[in-house]
């Protein structure tokens, strides 16, 4: 498990939010917040559709609103709390990686120092936005879950069942469509820290043909991959995205039709309808942030395989 750079990748996540632990818990805190007063304004709108036809609504609008205002701030101090803890972790981790580096006094070409700190700063980034993703991301989807699954169960039990089982298929589909990207995602990071030295070759060649066209021909080969790559993740998003916007209308339609047996109003029809699209937003979200941190794994294993798994030693926190 030590030579394995997936290993190596999620060993140091976990040692960066302990480090950091403090942030990681006010993060934590204030997401679970932030997710309990989004979900707040969606249960007050039910409330005011079902008090539409009554003198009662006076309060339920000022509750909306103040619902309504206290999301956005929240959501702003989440966000300054990650990024505090993003900046700080790859300030510490970029130096370090950068000094070890050096201090294996290797001394190669320029070439090669420029794509060995360009496949360095790859490898650093994926450990510090996974850390980033890990905290603002997940916890949130899995919060919305929980709560709207509970909602659903109490409106019926079969409309939770239903709801958890929808979730399964775009589950499935992200994981399967990162085993298809991973070649390419591999093949991105690799040519990236290749452009780099090759740049830096011609720039301090300027009259080395050679070098030029084996920078031109670099170059052409990372557009085909990136190009092939976006075409690719982007139908795969869609296709799930698809999936699971149907998976969610299945549980709406089936509570269209058990409407009169369980007794469902106007503002219940509002609640599910806005729960249902909170979760899916925030599954979308997510998977995002699941493929981003995949694809970091991916830049980190082509860092620790181009440096030898023998040189463990220094990729460890």
């Amino acid at each position: 498990m030590q030579l394995n750079p997936g290993w190596q990748f999620v060993r140091d996540i976990i040692r960066l939010i302990v480090e950091y632990k403090w942030y990681s818990l006010a993060i934590f805190g204030v997401t679970i917040f932030q997710e309990f007063a989004a979900l707040w304004p969606v249960n007050l709108l039910g409330q005011f559709i079902d008090r539409l036809g009554s003198e009662e609504v006076g309060n339920i609008v000022w509750l909306l609103l103040a619902a309504s205002a206290s999301y956005p701030g929240l959501l702003r101090a989440n966000i300054i709390l990650r990024h505090k803890m993003f900046y700080e972790t790859d300030f510490k981790k970029r130096v370090e990686l950068i000094l070890q580096v050096s201090d294996q006094g290797n001394n190669p070409s320029m070439e090669a120092a420029g794509a060995t700190h360009t496949r360095l700063l790859n490898a650093v980034a994926g450990i510090t936005n996974a850390v980033y993703y890990v905290l603002g991301s997940f916890t949130p989807v899995i919060i919305k879950i929980v709560i709207v699954s509970g909602s659903l169960l109490h409106y019926n039990r079969l409309l939770g069942i239903v709801y958890l089982i929808s979730l399964i298929i775009p589950a499935i589909m992200t994981i399967l469509f990162n085993k298809k990207l991973r070649v390419l995602r591999d093949s991105q990071y690799s040519i990236m820290g290749e452009v780099s030295g090759a740049g830096i070759l011609i720039i301090s060649e300027k009259d080395n043909r050679e070098a030029r066209t084996k920078f031109l021909n670099t170059m052409r080969i990372r557009k085909n991959v990136l190009i092939e790559l976006v075409s690719k993740d982007q139908f795969y998003i869609y296709l799930r995205e698809a999936a699971l916007v149907g998976s969610q209308f299945v549980v709406v339609f089936l509570a269209l039709g058990m409407r009169t047996r369980i007794g469902i109003t106007p503002g219940d029809f509002a609640k599910i309808i806005g729960y249902t699209a909170q979760v899916a937003g925030a599954f979308i979200s997510a998977a995002a942030c699941l493929d981003a941190i995949i694809s970091y794994s991916r830049a980190y294993h082509v860092f620790v395989t181009a440096n030898g798994s023998d040189k463990k030693s220094s990729l460890t926190v």
